[in-house]
C-alpha cells in the first residue's frame, strides 16, 4: 500500500506527555525525511501557541489539526483554514455544568487559553477542559451530562499533572469539532483517501482520528483501548516509535 498522508498526535506520540514541544533528534529527522514523500500533519489538542515551536522544528507545510479538532491551521502562516466553535447556548449550559461540579477549567477562546475565567462571555470558544475530578465515577457522571447536549462532543484524556490520584480530564468541543471530523476535512484539503492515511496516537481521544485513517498505529505506551483497535503497535515514545513507523510503512 502506498500511503500519501501521515497524521501524528503530539503528547505521548512524538514527545512525552507534558509541557514538551520538540521531538527527539531521531524523530525530527525521520519526519523531515517523510515530508519529502507524504503529507505530514499534526493532530493535537494543543492550541497554536503550544505548537509553534514544533511546527518550526519539523518544518511542516501541510495543514494541521489543533485544539482537539476544532481548527485546521496552516503551520507556516498560522492562518485558520477551518474551524467549528461552540455555540453560545451550549457554552451557557457548559458553564452551568462546570459550576455544578466545581472543577477547575480552561476555556480556549479564539486560540487563547483562559484558566478559571471570571468573565464567562466568549467570542469564539473552541474547547473547554474540565480537570481535577476526584474519581472515575465522578468524571463518568460528568460525561453523561453531555449526552443530552447534541451540540457538543465530550471525551476524557490523561492530564499532564502526574501527581494527582485520578489523572483523567474532560475535554469538550463543538459536536463536529472532533479529531475524526477534522481528519475528514483535512483529507478533502489534501485530496487523499482515508485508505491512504496513516494515523499514529497514544491516547483514548486519538481513537476517532485513527478510525478515519487506513492504517491505525498505537504507541507501545498507548491506552489499552486504543491498542485494541490499532492495526500496528509501535515502540514507545521514549524509543522513538514514530521514526520506526516511518521507516516501516513509508520507506520499506
Amino acid at each position: 500500500m502506498k500511503y500519501k498522508s501521515l497524521l501524528l498526535d503530539v503528547d505521548g506520540t512524538i514527545v512525552p506527555v507534558g509541557p514538551y514541544t520538540v521531538p527527539s533528534e531521531k524523530v525530527t529527522d525521520s519526519i523531515k525525511k517523510a515530508k519529502k514523500e507524504v503529507f505530514v500533519s499534526i493532530v493535537s489538542g494543543r492550541p497554536l501557541n503550544w505548537l509553534t515551536e514544533t511546527f518550526k522544528t519539523l518544518e511542516l507545510t501541510s495543514p494541521c489539526i489543533i485544539n482537539g479538532g476544532s481548527q485546521i491551521v496552516d503551520p507556516q502562516s498560522g492562518d485558520i483554514l477551518w474551524e467549528k466553535p461552540i455555540a453560545g447556548g451550549d457554552m451557557d449550559s457548559l458553564m452551568k455544568i462546570i459550576k455544578y461540579y466545581k472543577t477547575p477549567f480552561i476555556v480556549n477562546d479564539g486560540g487563547i487559553e483562559y484558566k478559571n475565567p471570571s468573565v464567562l462571555k466568549f467570542e469564539k470558544p473552541l474547547a473547554v477542559q474540565m480537570s481535577y475530578f476526584n474519581s472515575k465515577e465522578e468524571s463518568d457522571e460528568c460525561l453523561r451530562t453531555f449526552e443530552h447536549m447534541p451540540g457538543v462532543s465530550a471525551h476524557k484524556f490523561f492530564s499532564w499533572d502526574k501527581d494527582r490520584n485520578y489523572k483523567m480530564e474532560v475535554y469538550v468541543t463543538q459536536a463536529e469539532a472532533t479529531k475524526q471530523y477534522a481528519t475528514q476535512e483535512l483529507a478533502k484539503m489534501l485530496k487523499v483517501q482515508a485508505s491512504e492515511m496513516i494515523g499514529i496516537g497514544d491516547s483514548r481521544n486519538d481513537m476517532p482520528f485513527l478510525n478515519a485513517c487506513g492504517l491505525k498505529v498505537a504507541m507501545e505506551n498507548a491506552d489499552d483501548k486504543l491498542k485494541a483497535v490499532a492495526h500496528y503497535i509501535a515502540p514507545s515514545v521514549d524509543k522513538d516509535g514514530v521514526a520506526h513507523v516511518i521507516e516501516k510503512f513509508i520507506f520499506s
